[in-house]
């Protein structure tokens, strides 16, 4: 029974790290090109229909009806060493797409729908099976999700704004690992599906008695995971670890995170914003899997010690005529990765990330297109998993870590 609690426990890293992605890892902040190229700092300035994903409340400064379609692509590459056995990721390509539309029912309120990811992980190590110990705890995973947004925006008055907005998140998993350290190796999949709900509230202020600055914050709630989904182990029955295929049922919750950013506009063509989001991981504590078919099977539970976590981010734009704008930004995002819980999902502890890009604008047309790349720390540590499953410590490190990240948006004025 222990061994059945230890392998599914491994099997599930995913499921933990799904959770664990809105300070570092995996998290997804690409909303828009214009967000992107700014580093995520578009709390309080040029609101556009993709505001329903930084800040709802601005979409009260939006006339009429107005939508945004895009794309981000994203590549990503890093080194993960277990044991002294190093593995690199395989090179691929990940698409997330986005959508928003917004319509200004009165002077005072506006409604607004948005599609966009805010998770998704993707990545497969190279000559994995058999030969690497680190496959144990994973060496393909793709996990993506999708959020829609339906929102309503009030203004209150000239200075501020706010709103509140409904999250249905779906989520889609698959996660293979190759269980080689006992008598019976071989593979594992698991994977599984489900829909939560969450919420946010926002506002903006902008103070007549200081017009060059503005004020935003945002509040998402903590969100439960119920998920339905699979073990499945092929035709072979590891009997010596209890396990067999089978359908499973789990839960897992997203914590809740605050974010807030203020705005200066030294002149009318030039903004700076500066923000920041935190995440309260220390209210994530387990993961809860059961088989179905059999309710004496054993609960997985399984603790990971996450600390909360911050994401530090500048941004700038510059009109530099009627129809185009430069832009760029930076962010520091903090990894609350344990040290003493590592594996092979995340390979990469804090970032830094920087971006550019540029806006075009003509008619009721608009079109931006950014850039930007993602500098991994190293990290390196113990996974708690492998020492149970073997008995000592096993050593983890990640290096190498890097990303790359185009997003291109269109936007039209109806």
């Amino acid at each position: 029974m222990q061994k059945t609690l230890k392998t599914l426990a491994v099997l599930l890293l995913p499921l933990l790290f799904c959770a664990d992605v809105q300070g570092a890892g995996f998290a997804l902040y690409e909303y828009s090109a214009r967000t992107t190229a700014m580093g995520g700092a578009t709390m309080t300035n040029g609101a556009e229909p993709a505001s329903l994903a930084t800040n709802p409340a601005l979409i009260t400064e939006l006339e009429g009806t107005q939508a945004q379609i895009g794309m981000a692509i994203v590549t990503a590459d890093a080194t993960t060493t277990v044991a002294n056995q190093s593995r690199s990721l395989k090179n691929d390509v990940w698409y997330l797409p986005n959508f928003y539309i917004t319509h200004k029912w009165s002077d005072q309120v506006s409604f607004g729908l948005g599609g966009f990811s805010r998770y998704g992980l993707g990545g497969e190590y190279e000559d994995p099976v058999n030969s690497w110990i680190g496959s144990n705890l994973a060496y393909k995973v793709k996990l993506e999700t999708f959020s829609f947004t339906p929102t309503i925006a009030v203004k209150a008055n000239d200075e501020l704004s706010v709103a509140m907005g409904l999250e249905a998140m779906v989520i889609g998993f698959t996660q293979n690992s190759f269980f080689n350290l006992g008598a019976q190796p071989g593979p594992y999949e698991i994977s599984g599906s489900g829909v939560s709900w969450g919420g946010n509230f926002s506002l903006v202020y902008k103070p007549l008695w200081a017009e060059k600055w503005a004020f935003g914050a945002m509040y998402r709630s903590k969100v439960k995971q119920n998920l339905n989904g699979r073990i499945d182990a092929g035709n072979n029955q590891y009997t010596n670890l209890n396990i067999k295929s089978g359908d499973a049922e789990g839960s897992i919750s997203l914590p809740d995170s605050i974010s807030a950013g203020i705005s200066f506009r030294p002149t009318d063509k030039w903004v700076l914003e500066a923000g920041i989001v935190g995440t309260f991981w220390s209210a994530y504590d387990q993961i809860l899997i059961q088989y179905k078919d059999n309710s004496n099977n054993p609960f997985v539970y399984n603790n990971k010690n996450y600390k909360d976590v911050y994401r530090i981010n500048f941004g700038t734009q510059y009109q530099l005529n009627q129809n185009w704008a430069l832009r760029a930004g930076y962010v520091f995002d903090k990894s609350p990765i344990n040290r003493h819980e590592m594996d092979t999902l995340v390979p990469v502890d804090d970032r830094h990330i920087a971006s550019v890009g540029v806006g075009y604008a003509q008619d009721n047309w608009t079109l931006d297109f950014a850039y930007a790349h993602v500098f991994g720390k190293d990290l390196s540590g113990i996974s708690s998993q492998m020492s149970k499953a073997t008995g000592m410590p096993v050593s983890i490190k990640y290096t190498d870590g890097k990303s790359d990240m185009f997003a291109l948006t269109f936007g039209y004025k109806f």
